[in-house]
Protein backbone atom coordinates (compact mmCIF):
# COMPACT_ATOMS: atom_id res chain seq x y z
CA UNK A 1 0.00 0.00 0.00
CA UNK A 2 2.79 2.38 0.97
CA UNK A 3 4.65 1.63 -2.26
CA UNK A 4 1.48 2.35 -4.26
CA UNK A 5 1.07 5.76 -2.59
CA UNK A 6 4.71 6.66 -3.21
CA UNK A 7 4.38 5.61 -6.84
CA UNK A 8 1.26 7.79 -7.30
CA UNK A 9 3.02 10.77 -5.72
CA UNK A 10 5.94 10.39 -8.11
CA UNK A 11 3.51 10.19 -11.04
CA UNK A 12 1.86 13.43 -9.95
CA UNK A 13 5.21 15.18 -9.46
CA UNK A 14 6.42 13.95 -12.82
CA UNK A 15 3.28 15.18 -14.53
CA UNK A 16 3.65 18.56 -12.83
CA UNK A 17 7.27 18.85 -13.89
CA UNK A 18 6.43 17.89 -17.47
CA UNK A 19 3.66 20.47 -17.55
CA UNK A 20 5.95 23.17 -16.18
CA UNK A 21 8.48 22.40 -18.88
CA UNK A 22 5.84 23.20 -21.50
CA UNK A 23 6.04 26.88 -20.62
CA UNK A 24 8.47 28.94 -22.69
CA UNK A 25 10.43 31.96 -21.44
CA UNK A 26 12.96 32.45 -24.23
CA UNK A 27 12.90 31.95 -27.97
CA UNK A 28 12.62 33.45 -31.44
CA UNK A 29 9.45 34.05 -33.43
CA UNK A 30 9.14 34.82 -37.12
CA UNK A 31 6.15 36.95 -38.16
CA UNK A 32 4.72 37.23 -41.64
CA UNK A 33 3.28 40.70 -42.16
CA UNK A 34 0.65 41.06 -44.89
CA UNK A 35 -0.80 44.37 -46.02
CA UNK A 36 -3.64 44.77 -48.45
CA UNK A 37 -1.89 47.38 -50.59
CA UNK A 38 -4.80 48.04 -52.92
CA UNK A 39 -7.16 48.67 -50.01
CA UNK A 40 -4.57 51.03 -48.49
CA UNK A 41 -4.21 52.93 -51.76
CA UNK A 42 -7.97 53.26 -52.11
CA UNK A 43 -8.18 54.51 -48.52
CA UNK A 44 -5.58 57.19 -49.28
CA UNK A 45 -7.35 58.17 -52.53
CA UNK A 46 -4.27 57.27 -54.57
CA UNK A 47 -5.13 57.26 -58.29
CA UNK A 48 -5.24 53.97 -60.17
CA UNK A 49 -2.79 53.53 -63.04
CA UNK A 50 -1.17 50.70 -64.97
CA UNK A 51 1.54 50.37 -62.32
CA UNK A 52 -0.86 50.13 -59.38
CA UNK A 53 -3.17 47.79 -61.28
CA UNK A 54 -0.26 45.41 -61.90
CA UNK A 55 0.74 45.33 -58.22
CA UNK A 56 -0.14 42.23 -56.18
CA UNK A 57 -3.02 42.70 -53.78
CA UNK A 58 -0.87 41.90 -50.74
CA UNK A 59 2.58 43.13 -49.77
CA UNK A 60 4.45 40.61 -47.58
CA UNK A 61 7.51 41.12 -45.36
CA UNK A 62 9.04 39.16 -42.48
CA UNK A 63 10.28 40.28 -39.08
CA UNK A 64 11.59 38.37 -36.08
CA UNK A 65 11.21 38.75 -32.35
CA UNK A 66 13.93 37.40 -30.04
CA UNK A 67 12.84 37.25 -26.40
CA UNK A 68 14.14 36.27 -23.00
CA UNK A 69 11.74 36.71 -20.11
CA UNK A 70 10.77 40.40 -19.96
CA UNK A 71 13.13 41.70 -22.66
CA UNK A 72 12.84 41.30 -26.42
CA UNK A 73 13.92 42.86 -29.68
CA UNK A 74 11.79 43.08 -32.82
CA UNK A 75 13.81 43.48 -36.00
CA UNK A 76 13.98 42.76 -39.75
CA UNK A 77 13.75 39.09 -40.68
CA UNK A 78 14.40 37.16 -43.87
CA UNK A 79 13.98 38.88 -47.20
CA UNK A 80 10.56 38.54 -48.86
CA UNK A 81 10.31 36.54 -52.08
CA UNK A 82 9.08 39.59 -54.00
CA UNK A 83 9.99 43.28 -53.84
CA UNK A 84 8.29 45.19 -51.02
CA UNK A 85 7.61 48.88 -50.62
CA UNK A 86 7.72 48.48 -46.83
CA UNK A 87 11.17 46.96 -46.26
CA UNK A 88 13.17 48.98 -43.71
CA UNK A 89 15.63 48.57 -40.85
CA UNK A 90 13.28 49.67 -38.09
CA UNK A 91 13.92 48.02 -34.72
CA UNK A 92 12.00 47.99 -31.43
CA UNK A 93 13.47 47.03 -28.05
CA UNK A 94 11.17 46.41 -25.08
CA UNK A 95 12.03 46.02 -21.39
CA UNK A 96 8.94 45.25 -19.32
CA UNK A 97 10.79 45.48 -16.00
CA UNK A 98 11.84 49.05 -16.78
CA UNK A 99 8.53 49.74 -18.59
CA UNK A 100 10.38 51.25 -21.52
CA UNK A 101 10.66 50.88 -25.26
CA UNK A 102 13.53 52.10 -27.40
CA UNK A 103 12.97 52.29 -31.14
CA UNK A 104 14.98 52.97 -34.27
CA UNK A 105 12.50 54.30 -36.81
CA UNK A 106 12.78 55.77 -40.27
CA UNK A 107 11.17 59.16 -40.88
CA UNK A 108 11.57 60.70 -44.31
CA UNK A 109 15.14 59.76 -45.33
CA UNK A 110 16.65 59.50 -41.84
CA UNK A 111 16.73 57.00 -38.99
CA UNK A 112 16.24 58.19 -35.41
CA UNK A 113 16.44 56.49 -32.03
CA UNK A 114 13.95 57.51 -29.38
CA UNK A 115 12.92 56.24 -25.97
CA UNK A 116 9.39 56.16 -24.60
CA UNK A 117 7.17 54.41 -22.09
CA UNK A 118 5.18 51.31 -23.01
CA UNK A 119 2.26 51.72 -25.37
CA UNK A 120 -0.99 51.72 -23.31
CA UNK A 121 -3.54 49.27 -24.68
CA UNK A 122 -6.98 48.45 -23.32
CA UNK A 123 -7.41 44.69 -23.76
CA UNK A 124 -10.50 42.50 -23.43
CA UNK A 125 -9.95 38.74 -23.47
CA UNK A 126 -12.50 36.58 -25.31
CA UNK A 127 -13.23 32.85 -25.41
CA UNK A 128 -12.30 32.17 -29.05
CA UNK A 129 -9.15 30.12 -29.66
CA UNK A 130 -6.98 29.54 -32.69
CA UNK A 131 -3.86 27.49 -33.43
CA UNK A 132 -0.97 29.56 -34.85
CA UNK A 133 2.40 28.04 -35.83
CA UNK A 134 1.39 24.93 -33.88
CA UNK A 135 0.57 26.81 -30.66
CA UNK A 136 -2.87 27.17 -29.08
CA UNK A 137 -3.78 30.84 -28.79
CA UNK A 138 -6.63 32.79 -27.24
CA UNK A 139 -8.33 35.83 -28.72
CA UNK A 140 -8.27 39.36 -27.28
CA UNK A 141 -9.46 42.67 -28.67
CA UNK A 142 -7.92 46.00 -27.78
CA UNK A 143 -7.89 49.70 -28.46
CA UNK A 144 -4.92 52.02 -28.89
CA UNK A 145 -5.41 55.75 -28.34
CA UNK A 146 -9.14 54.98 -28.01
CA UNK A 147 -9.47 54.94 -31.81
CA UNK A 148 -7.38 52.11 -33.28
CA UNK A 149 -9.09 48.72 -32.96
CA UNK A 150 -6.85 45.63 -32.88
CA UNK A 151 -7.47 41.89 -32.71
CA UNK A 152 -4.81 39.67 -31.13
CA UNK A 153 -4.24 35.98 -30.49
CA UNK A 154 -1.86 35.27 -27.60
CA UNK A 155 -0.28 32.05 -26.38
CA UNK A 156 -0.37 31.54 -22.56
CA UNK A 157 2.31 28.83 -22.82
CA UNK A 158 4.83 31.47 -23.95
CA UNK A 159 5.20 33.45 -20.74
CA UNK A 160 6.62 36.87 -21.82
CA UNK A 161 3.77 39.35 -22.35
CA UNK A 162 5.06 40.65 -25.67
CA UNK A 163 4.26 40.67 -29.34
CA UNK A 164 5.05 42.25 -32.71
CA UNK A 165 5.61 45.99 -33.04
CA UNK A 166 4.94 47.74 -29.70
CA UNK A 167 2.09 45.48 -28.63
CA UNK A 168 2.18 43.85 -25.20
CA UNK A 169 0.16 43.48 -22.01
CA UNK A 170 -1.63 40.15 -22.54
CA UNK A 171 -0.98 37.08 -20.33
CA UNK A 172 1.24 35.46 -22.95
CA UNK A 173 3.04 36.15 -26.22
CA UNK A 174 1.01 37.53 -29.13
CA UNK A 175 1.39 35.22 -32.14
CA UNK A 176 -1.37 36.74 -34.27
CA UNK A 177 -2.42 40.36 -34.72
CA UNK A 178 -4.72 42.28 -37.05
CA UNK A 179 -5.33 46.02 -37.40
CA UNK A 180 -8.34 46.42 -39.72
CA UNK A 181 -7.80 50.17 -39.98
CA UNK A 182 -4.38 49.56 -41.55
CA UNK A 183 -5.46 46.49 -43.56
CA UNK A 184 -2.52 44.65 -42.00
CA UNK A 185 -2.02 41.32 -40.22
CA UNK A 186 0.90 39.75 -38.32
CA UNK A 187 0.99 35.98 -37.91
CA UNK A 188 3.79 33.82 -36.54
CA UNK A 189 5.09 31.31 -39.05
CA UNK A 190 7.44 29.53 -36.65
CA UNK A 191 8.56 29.59 -33.03
CA UNK A 192 12.08 28.45 -32.09
CA UNK A 193 12.94 27.69 -28.47
CA UNK A 194 16.51 26.34 -28.83
CA UNK A 195 19.88 27.92 -29.67
CA UNK A 196 18.68 31.46 -29.03
CA UNK A 197 21.32 34.21 -29.24
CA UNK A 198 20.34 36.45 -26.31
CA UNK A 199 23.27 38.80 -27.05
CA UNK A 200 21.09 40.32 -29.79
CA UNK A 201 18.55 41.57 -27.24
CA UNK A 202 20.04 45.06 -26.87
CA UNK A 203 18.69 48.57 -27.53
CA UNK A 204 19.14 49.78 -31.13
CA UNK A 205 21.56 52.55 -32.06
CA UNK A 206 22.24 54.76 -35.05
CA UNK A 207 25.75 55.94 -35.88
CA UNK A 208 26.35 59.65 -35.33
CA UNK A 209 22.89 60.08 -33.82
CA UNK A 210 21.86 60.92 -30.30
CA UNK A 211 18.87 59.39 -28.56
CA UNK A 212 15.74 61.52 -28.56
CA UNK A 213 12.65 61.70 -26.43
CA UNK A 214 9.40 61.35 -28.34
CA UNK A 215 8.68 65.09 -27.99
CA UNK A 216 12.19 66.07 -29.20
CA UNK A 217 11.84 63.90 -32.28
CA UNK A 218 8.30 65.11 -32.95
CA UNK A 219 9.52 68.72 -32.97
CA UNK A 220 12.26 67.83 -35.50
CA UNK A 221 9.75 66.04 -37.74
CA UNK A 222 7.24 68.87 -37.43
CA UNK A 223 9.84 71.28 -38.81
CA UNK A 224 10.72 68.91 -41.67
CA UNK A 225 7.08 68.34 -42.59
CA UNK A 226 6.44 72.08 -42.71
CA UNK A 227 9.53 72.75 -44.81
CA UNK A 228 8.60 69.97 -47.27
CA UNK A 229 4.98 71.12 -47.44
CA UNK A 230 3.73 67.54 -47.45
CA UNK A 231 1.32 67.92 -44.54
CA UNK A 232 -0.43 71.34 -44.73
CA UNK A 233 -2.38 71.11 -41.45
CA UNK A 234 0.34 69.34 -39.46
CA UNK A 235 0.63 70.04 -35.71
CA UNK A 236 2.91 68.73 -32.99
CA UNK A 237 0.07 66.65 -31.57
CA UNK A 238 -0.62 65.05 -34.97
CA UNK A 239 3.04 64.16 -35.40
CA UNK A 240 3.16 62.51 -31.97
CA UNK A 241 0.06 60.44 -32.80
CA UNK A 242 1.62 59.47 -36.15
CA UNK A 243 4.77 58.36 -34.36
CA UNK A 244 2.72 55.95 -32.29
CA UNK A 245 2.46 53.91 -35.48
CA UNK A 246 4.39 50.77 -35.97
CA UNK A 247 7.84 49.61 -37.00
CA UNK A 248 6.69 47.68 -40.09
Amino acid sequence: MKQTIVFCVWLLLGAGMAHAQDFVTRGKIEYEIKRNVKRMMAENDEPSNSFSMAMPEFDVVYRELIFSWNRWIYQPGRAPSTASRFVNENVAYIDLDKKERIAKLQFLDNYFVFEDSLLPIKWKIENETRKIAGWECRKAVGRVQDSIYVVAFYCPEIIPQGGPEFFSGLPGMILGLAIPRHYTTWFATRVEIANIDESKIVPPAVKKSKQYTKKDLAEILLKQYKEAGWWPDVTLEKVIVDMEGYTF
